[in-house]
């Protein structure tokens, strides 16, 4: 006679590895990496923390090295971006934001005619639209200070570079100028869930207490991360996971990264 238990036994484990199958819950997408870079390469040729244009060199190499998703460079000149921005990846674009002098009302030129001087903001992926401007308020000095912004041509985040007043009062001011009405100005789906970075060097610190804190430039809901000193990434609606700070020879600022999920 044909023992007819082990068919049985065996039909039983199937029928229960089955079932079992039927509650395991398929796994959510991972999180992708995201990464911010900002420089300060003090490259007008006017600043004595000048070194011959070498600055942009050593900014590629770090670039190159750490795979950016959005850079922001400030203290750069107009011509700078092409090299800088081909360094970040072939779909990769760039705005540039003017610094002006208000004394003729004109733009801030390098030396040597390498253009106009100002910020650059990098995007890997591209840019769908992008504008830049300066701002109302100003210091009794000669620079306007001026920010640009970009949307990404295939996530869909916002991304700011500026470079802030030396006066404390009238950075912070300008900084509350930039986040958040500025930022959100260009999400063109007004959603609260539209990631944003705002990067650069803000000429503020982290010192809690003091009226021109960093913090105070911060809106509800979103955070501030910085590299000790006057560099920051002002973020919303991204998952902070690291910074990072590396030295830079050829100019008076370490490289900042922040490492973020998107």
């Amino acid at each position: 006679m044909v023992d007819m238990g082990l068919p049985r036994r065996t039909t039983g484990l199937v029928l229960a590895a089955f079932l079992l199958c039927g509650l395991v819950t398929a796994p959510a997408t991972a999180a992708t990496a995201f990464k911010v870079l900002q420089l300060n390469l003090c490259n007008s040729g006017v600043a004595g923390c000048y070194q011959g244009g070498l600055a942009v060199g050593e900014a590629v190499t770090m670039i190159q090295r750490r795979v950016p998703d959005v850079v922001s460079v400030n203290e750069v000149c107009l011509s700078d971006l092409p090299r800088l921005t081909a360094a970040v990846g072939a779909t990769a674009e760039y705005r540039f934001a003017f610094a002006r002098r208000k004394s003729t009302d004109s733009n801030i030129e390098c030396t040597d005619g390498r253009g106009a001087y100002g910020s650059g903001i990098i995007v890997k992926e591209g840019i769908r639209t992008s504008g830049n401007g300066t701002y109302t308020a100003q210091d009794s000095g000669n620079e306007v200070r001026a920010w640009a912004c970009a949307l990404s041509d295939v996530r869909g985040f916002t991304a700011c570079t500026t470079h802030l007043s030396t006066t404390g009062t009238t950075a912070l001011a300008q900084c509350r100028e930039l986040v958040p009405a500025t930022v959100l100005s260009y999400d063109p789906t007004g959603s609260a869930t539209t990631r944003h970075v705002v990067v650069g060097d803000l000429n503020l610190k982290y010192s809690p207490g003091s009226a021109t804190n960093a913090q105070n430039c911060v809106p509800s809901g979103w955070f501030r991360k910085g590299d000790g000193d006057v560099q920051h990434v002002i973020a919303r609606t991204l998952t902070f996971v690291s910074t990072q700070v590396y030295a830079m020879s050829r100019t008076d600022h370490p490289a900042f990264v922040v490492n973020y999920t998107f």
